[in-house]
């Protein structure tokens, strides 16, 4: 079992606070902001992916269905499920993910190594 982390965090999490990455015994949360050119490549995680948009509209693909989110939508990941996302609408979008269980702890931290900047549109 991953060991949580010590370090100071504030308990609440408000709709504009910038990133946080909050390590429990179980699981992670992970606050981001997306900026309005941000999406991601088809990917899968090991762990449970709970996604909460807080602000924003983001474009989601999930298994093949797709799903339009926005503000107080959740997106729900299980482990080895593809899917992507993309921010739309031209504005920043903040998420709150719960991660489930804890990655080890050399693979914790924010999940954006997936992320990439939308092109140029055509």
């Amino acid at each position: 079992m991953t060991e949580p982390d010590t370090t100071a965090y504030h308990p609440f999490i408000g709709s504009e606070d910038e990133d946080e990455h909050i390590v429990l015994e179980d699981c992670e949360v992970d606050v981001r902001a997306h900026g309005p050119d941000k999406a991601s490549e088809p990917h899968t995680h090991e762990e449970t992916h709970i996604i909460f948009v807080r602000t924003g509209k983001m474009y989601w693909e999930v298994e093949g269905e797709e799903f339009h989110a926005e503000a107080g939508d959740t997106i729900v990941t299980p482990p080895e499920t593809e899917h992507e996302f993309e921010v739309v609408g031209g504005e920043p979008t903040n998420t709150t993910c719960l991660i489930a269980p804890s990655r080890s702890s050399e693979d914790q931290g924010p999940s954006g190594t997936h992320e990439i900047t939308k092109p140029d549109e055509v």
